[in-house]
């Protein structure tokens, strides 16, 4: 069972139950901390953007990213539009987030979480998508294997 406050209460909850109100200082430095993610966010999805219209570019519409998966019933792959595409929506669904009208309600121990989880979520897109577009381009015949 969590702390009791002087009133009886848990913890972190006001006389009703309800969760303590943001100080000042937490909604000033949860602003800070969505304008920095919300930047770094924008920042991956650009470069994964990039890259899939390099792949768009390089190799026919109707190629397929090689796939022996578990669900693969066809034997033929994901398509690349399909492929490019996932990367940059989780990149700009994750900035859209930062960006709403309580993006920054957080406690200080949001925000560290915040800053080690959103750097590791942006990295691992980017490196999907170089790999994802490293399997296209071999498949598509614009990058030798």
């Amino acid at each position: 069972m969590g702390e009791v406050n002087d009133d009886g209460g848990e913890a972190g909850t006001d006389v009703k139950g309800a969760p303590a109100r943001l100080t000042e200082q937490d909604l000033l430095l949860g602003k800070r901390a969505a304008k920095i993610m919300g930047a770094l966010y924008l920042v991956g999805f650009l470069i994964c953007l990039v890259i899939a219209v390099y792949v768009f570019q390089s190799v026919p519409l109707d190629t397929r990213m090689p796939y022996q998966g578990r669900y693969s019933h066809s034997g033929r792959g994901i398509p690349m539009p399909a492929a490019m595409a996932v990367m940059v929506i989780v990149l700009f669904l994750s900035w859209k987030g930062t960006r709403g009208p309580t993006a920054n309600h957080m406690r200080r121990w949001e925000r560290i979480g915040l800053f080690i989880v959103g750097p590791i979520i942006i990295l691992g897109c980017i490196y999907g998508q170089c790999l994802f577009a490293e399997a296209i381009l071999v498949e598509g015949g614009a990058r030798p294997s």
